[in-house]
Order: structure tokens, then sequence, then C-alpha cells
């Protein structure tokens, strides 16, 4: 069966309860790709329960009427699909320094040709690593859509941006889905390159994380990221306030 490991950063925040608002559903913007399979499984969810379990996060997007969805697109993109109309929602200052932007590292095990050659069925280009200080440079330089590294001394770059990133990550999980490769996500740099000198996994894929600025303009252009592109650190972790359906039609 595919498996798709979630490495969460080993850190804590304490839990807040905040008392949501009830917000149009059409006002909100995505700035991830939603994923089929999650949003089936968290329609059920919703469905069965009667609740929305805790509410999305969202912030004013500059110049606009709407919100950006900070965290919970799934949880958004079920409510309009069960056909209610508002959602509950925490509303904050994206730009305030206590919230954090980060990103999801892919990495897995299992064989880098299988990699390659989806690679090469979808156009992308990966080139061998140009000389560099170390691979956590070249991802910072923004040139690469992803570095791959692994076993031994592997260093691959793929040069490009957001297309090539949605093209990588349809390429991870279409090998997962036929089990070729355990698929892993991790939120903190340093503890993947950790796991990977262990041999934890075999191949892990860096790049650099987007900026605050390069979210709010991708999605006034009408574009978004793959899934698990942003990882937004709030200062606190929202309580679960199990908002009833009813109150949203």
């Amino acid at each position: 069966m595919p498996r798709v490991v979630i490495k969460l950063p080993r850190i804590s925040v304490e839990t807040k309860y905040i008392e949501p608002v009830l917000i149009d559903v059409d006002k909100f913007v995505a700035h991830e790709e939603i994923v089929p399979g999650r949003l089936r499984d968290l329609v059920e969810k919703i469905r069965r329960e009667g609740v929305v379990d805790m509410p999305i996060i969202a912030a004013p997007i500059p110049g606009t009427d709407k919100y950006l969805i900070v965290d919970g697109h799934h949880r958004w993109a079920a409510v309009k699909e069960l056909g209610y109309r508002k959602i509950p929602a925490i509303i904050v200052d994206y730009f305030d320094p206590s919230i954090r932007l980060e990103t999801w590292y892919p990495a897995f095990r299992g064989r880098i040709e299988d990699f390659l050659e989806e690679a090469r069925k979808s156009s992308l280009r990966v080139e061998e690593c140009p000389p560099h200080n170390s691979v956590e440079e070249l991802a910072d330089s923004g040139r690469y859509a992803f570095i791959v590294v692994g076993k031994g001394n592997t260093c691959y770059v793929i040069p490009g941006g957001v297309d090539e990133q949605k093209k990588v990550s349809k390429i991870l999980s279409k090998l997962n889905i036929e089990d070729k490769i355990i698929l892993y996500y991790y939120g903190v740099r340093r503890e993947a390159l950790e796991d990977l000198e262990k041999g934890e996994i075999d191949y892990l894929l860096l790049r650099k994380p987007p900026t605050k600025q390069e979210v709010i303009q991708l999605v006034k252009q009408g574009k978004v990221y793959s899934p698990k592109t942003t990882r937004h650190i709030l200062p606190y972790k929202p309580a679960f306030t199990n908002t009833p359906l009813e109150k949203l039609k």
C-alpha cells in the first residue's frame, strides 16, 4: 500500500481558543492545489460528524476583498463541495512577524532511476550539480525548482520554478501510488538532512522556501503552488471549535 510519511518538526506550541468568524466560502483564495483523495476523505468525515472541527486560518489579500487561505485548504474545499455557504475562519495579519513561512521538503525511499525516468517523460531538465560549497547553498540560490541529493554522492539540479515543482510533485505522487517509493515530507531541512545522513531516507529534494510576497503575487495572478509547498508556522495551535454544519447554511 502506498505510504506517505509526514515528519513534523520536533517543536511544541500552545493551543489557543479563538472564536472563529463565519465568512462566505467564495471570499477565500487558495494558494496550493487540492489533493483529490484527501478532499474525498475530508468530505466524508465532515458529513459523518456534522461539524467542521477546526477553523481555517486566513489573511486579507492587500488591494482586494478576498482572503488568502493560510491553513485549511482541504477543509475549505470540503465545505464548498458539501454545498455550504460559510466556513469558520480565524483572520490574521499575514505579514505579522510572528507568522513564519517555511516549506516542506519531499524525500523518498526507492530507486533514483525510477524518478529520473519519470522526469524525462515529463520533459523536466535534470542536470548534475554545478560546483558548489553546499547543497543548501544551491537550494537557497533560488535558481532551481529542486536540488536532489542522496545515496552515493548523488546530486542533481532541476532548473525552473513553480511549474517544474508541480511536475515533480506529480511524479512523486505517481511513484508512491505505484508502490515504487515511500514518500516523506519534512518540515525542517536540518532534520531531513540528518535522516539522509543516517540512511533513513534514500533521496531528499531541497528548495528555497517562497516568501510571503511571492505567495501574494502568485494568488493575484490566479495561480497556485503544488501541495505541501508552504508551511505556515503560527505562534499557537488553534483549538477545536466543532462548528455545527447547520450554522454554515
